[in-house]
């Protein structure tokens, strides 16, 4: 019989050591239009294992993927050592590797500038995390990262590689030899008395339902993934890579439910890892909060701190995507770009014959697209019905509704989309749950 077992998951860690983050010109251009806090990465991490070692009651931690910045060895081999530390504690350490962790064109910010180091093949990566799931691993994949582990008596878990071969080819899918090779580990959990859940670094299924529309966002084959996991007896896997938190089910053609919790990026908004406590029946969940890290945070919170790095991300990505044409076009960006920064949801209302709460009226636009992004990234999103921006939403929406309805076909590429509701369940969470703190019954 499957016993309790608390883990916890912390996922896209996006390693890179302090030596390779020098405050160069060329690392505060790239750092104008990146969600992850770099030159912070190595304190950061230091905090949250440390705060993890403390917890003598949880001992395995699981990492799904994207352990380094962009695959340099050094990142790897200094990252390493901290899962050795880390391990010293007490603590066992699952990992898989992700699309990130390999890179034969790694480069980092160093001697003034940004230059090519050292990068990492994907066949190294099996003997440099040796030690982290693969050594004592109950079944492994002939030809991909996957394995399943026995991580507590009555448990095991399914460690899939979705992040294709050496050159990029099939990534974000699990193979069909793959898919294979994890139907035959399932049923020999089953067989075997032991409850298994997954892990995964793609989201499995969108993680927001306007990531229906990016293909990078969730496993091109999902749906044959989760009919072979869910009608196999794994009814839930841990996901990363969209930097997101989001909790999501489906339900098979045979009525199998299936769910996937997907977490953030630990070194950006929202900055937060889960502890889990899986019996095979259930599965508890609890976010926590990155704490407090060895850093000159200039007098913000954690909370404001990551924040305003993803909201620098998104104002400098619209601005640069706006600026650099030239002629007619060009002055037309332009108007566009003092337009979208100078907008105000007064301004949208009256343009769209509307009426809003005079709380808002004032209100930037950008600032508005931003929070909702940022709400929408940390789970839990909070405009819902009632609230005076899901009201304010909701008459624009209505007051587009003709060019919605025209879009749609044009966005819907596999089966029929409702944008209109797309847009609401991106704004607030209409689930009737947590994307942060729930209770899955499994």
């Amino acid at each position: 019989m499957p016993q309790s077992v608390n883990f916890y998951i912390v996922t896209d860690t996006h390693f890179r050591p302090n030596s390779m983050c020098e405050n160069n010109e060329a690392y505060r251009e790239y750092m104008q239009y990146e969600q992850m806090c770099l030159a912070e990465n190595e304190a950061i991490l230091k905090a949250v294992f440390a705060q993890i070692a403390k917890d003598k009651e949880t001992n395995i931690v699981i990492i799904p993927g994207d352990l380094s910045k962009d695959g340099e060895k050094q990142s790897h081999i200094e990252f390493i050592k901290y899962l050795d530390a880390l391990r010293q504690t007490g603590k066992k350490i699952y990992v898989i590797t992700a699309r990130h962790d390999f890179n034969q064109n790694a480069t980092a910010f160093i001697n003034g500038g940004r230059y090519p180091v050292e990068g990492t093949t994907k066949e190294e990566l099996y003997d440099l995390y040796y030690e982290y799931g693969y050594s004592d691993a109950v079944a492994k994949h002939d030809g991909s990262m996957s394995y399943v582990a026995q991580i507590a008596p009555g448990v095991r878990m399914l460690a899939l590689d979705s992040d294709g071969e050496p050159d990029g080819k099939g990534k974000g899918a699990v193979n069909s030899d793959i898919l294979k090779w994890a139907q035959q580990q399932a049923a020999e959990a089953k067989n075997t008395g032991n409850a298994m859940f997954a892990i995964c670094h793609y989201p499995i299924l969108p993680s927001s339902p306007f990531f229906e529309l990016v293909k990078d966002a969730r496993l091109e084959n999902r749906d044959e993934v989760v009919e072979t996991l869910a009608n196999n007896g794994v009814k839930l896997a841990f996901t990363g890579h969209m930097h997101i938190q989001s909790a999501n089910y489906v339900k098979t053609e045979s009525g199998n439910k299936f769910w996937d919790v997907c977490t953030s990026a630990l070194v950006g908004s929202p900055a937060a890892y889960r502890k889990v406590t899986f019996d095979g029946k259930t599965a508890d969940i609890e976010t926590i909060k990155v704490p407090a890290f060895d850093w000159d945070m200039q007098g913000l919170t954690n909370d404001e701190y990551f924040d305003r790095q993803f909201r620098c991300r998104i104002v400098n990505r619209i601005n640069r995507t706006l600026s650099g044409k030239k002629g007619f076009k060009g002055m037309a960006f332009s108007l566009l770009k003092h337009t979208v920064n100078n907008l105000t949801l007064g301004g949208i209302a009256r343009l769209a014959w509307v009426r809003i709460d005079k709380s808002l009226k004032k209100v930037k636009f950008l600032d508005f697209a931003c929070a909702i992004a940022i709400n929408m990234f940390k789970g839990d999103a909070p405009f819902v019905e009632g609230t005076p921006e899901y009201e304010a939403v909701a008459k624009v929406v209505k007051r587009l509704s003709f060019i919605i309805k025209k879009i749609e076909p044009k966005l819907s590429k596999t089966k029929k989309l409702d944008l209109r509701q797309m847009i609401f369940d991106s704004i607030g969470n209409n689930k009737g749950f947590s994307d942060n703190n729930l209770t899955i019954e499994l």
